[in-house]
């Protein structure tokens, strides 16, 4: 396998990505365990305990690997609407519970709310001033000939 941790200048998560010969980038996660790892627990009687132990950290893996993926994409998504990841914290990456309220808000969804907002706001200026222009030139057009 492949990593790109020799550059100084990435990201943690960029850290943990990972290309295998086939070239799929997945990512790396703490909770991977070498084969090496479960070495230890040959001399155990059962092995249906080992098999148990294997299992509960490969899926611990696929999640943290997954996390990690979700975590690339909303900060991805936060850039593009102007949020710093970095200073906003955990809270960018689920949900925050109003318990005098009893609801529920995302920063993020907010703010894709006010984007979304401006963007069909955008559009609808767009088209008023194309409506508008045209009728400044029928208006023009009207004073050459009057004139």
């Amino acid at each position: 396998m492949n990593d790109i941790t020799n550059n100084s200048t990435v990201t943690h998560l960029e850290q943990t990505r990972i290309i295998d010969e086939s070239g799929y980038r997945g990512y790396r996660s703490e909770f991977d365990r070498d084969n090496s790892y479960y070495e230890k627990f040959d001399g155990m009687e059962t092995s249906q305990v080992q098999e148990i132990i294997k299992f509960k950290d490969k899926n611990t893996a696929l999640f943290d690997k997954r996390w990690q993926s979700a975590c690339e994409v909303i900060d991805t998504i936060a850039e593009k609407i102007e949020i710093d990841p970095k200073t906003c914290g955990h809270h960018i990456y689920g949900i925050k519970w109003n318990h005098e309220t009893a609801t529920a808000s995302s920063d993020l969804a907010d703010e894709l709310d006010k984007y979304f907002n401006k963007s069909g706001e955008k559009v609808k200026l767009k088209k008023r001033i194309s409506e508008l222009e045209k009728e400044n030139e029928i208006l023009r057009t009207l004073a050459r000939q009057a004139v």
